[in-house]
């Protein structure tokens, strides 16, 4: 059995089924509908037909710029996408397209002629500019610190990483524990003031003078005992529970009174209000260590 020839070969994977007004062979699929879509595109190319190159186009059906000004037309668009799916080397298509207007065709003329037939497709085209590696540099504003390091890839790409991240964020961790020392410090000079305060008007006392222990802290029972929430102020304190009373921010504070106990009556074992601290700023809570000294 013969093989059958390329052209029979594109030809069937053209018109897979051919009808009636189709060409019945390759040769006659050429002269109908490939040769004039050739003679369109030179006349549109190069306009008059004057010079040798627009006499010989020498179109190469396996070049790109060549495909891309012919695949403007219809035949020859379904021409390519025949060669793409049968898959022909460049060798192939320059053996099956010999038609009027290929490169055979200028090849045929130049060997004859002895002359060189330059193309001008693509000449006002330059190339195309390299496209610069890919490259990433990457800047860690929030971490940066006098032991940042710098890391150098292979495609010059600049990545900047900081080892003092780890010890930032340790660092912003560690802030909470220092205002605790702060505050400590802040509480326990608050509990020796209000000491000092109540140690004066005892001893003012003692010596007969009627002075009250403190004037903002009687004031805040007597308007307890007027509300009649000592039951509650006392079973809150005792159990270590916050007192849900319309003055909490004058609430009083337990350990405050610690040094004093055993010289005050029950009713002052309750704590300090707020409004009698040096400073609202301070924390409202004492040392009693502090106060004891």
């Amino acid at each position: 059995m013969r093989k059958p020839s390329l052209a029979h070969i594109v030809y069937n994977a053209t018109f897979p089924r051919p009808r009636t007004n189709d060409p019945g062979s390759f040769a006659a699929h050429i002269t109908r509908n490939l040769v004039p879509e050739v003679r369109v595109e030179t006349s549109l190319f190069y306009g008059s037909l004057d010079c040798i190159e627009a006499q010989y186009p020498g179109l190469d059906y396996s070049y790109g710029p060549h495909r891309m000004r012919l695949s403007r037309f219809p035949w020859h668009r379904r021409l390519f996408r025949t060669f793409n799916e049968l898959g022909l080397t460049e060798d192939e298509i320059s053996d099956l397209c010999r038609w009027e207007g290929t490169k055979s065709a200028r090849q045929r003329y130049e060997a004859e002629e002895r002359v060189s037939v330059q193309d001008t497709t693509a000449q006002s085209i330059r190339a195309a500019s390299p496209l610069p590696g890919p490259s990433i540099e990457i800047h860690y504003d929030d971490f940066c610190g006098p032991e940042e390091e710098i890391i150098e890839t292979r495609s010059n790409d600049t990545i900047r990483a900081s080892r003092s991240r780890a010890s930032s964020y340790q660092a912003a961790m560690a802030e909470p524990e220092s205002e605790d020392e702060f505050s400590d410090e802040e509480m326990e000079s608050c509990g020796v003031a209000l000491n000092h305060r109540i140690h004066a008007a005892m001893a003012a006392r003692d010596r007969g003078t009627d002075v009250p222990l403190d004037e903002d802290w009687e004031q805040w029972l007597k308007e307890a005992g007027e509300r009649g929430t000592y039951g509650e102020v006392f079973h809150a304190i005792r159990s270590n529970q916050p007192l849900s009373l319309p003055y909490e921010d004058t609430l009083p504070h337990r350990r405050a009174l610690a040094p004093t106990a055993a010289t005050l009556p029950d009713a002052y074992m309750i704590s300090v209000p707020d409004s009698i601290l040096p400073s609202p700023a301070l924390p409202a809570t004492s040392n009693a260590s502090g106060a004891a000294r």
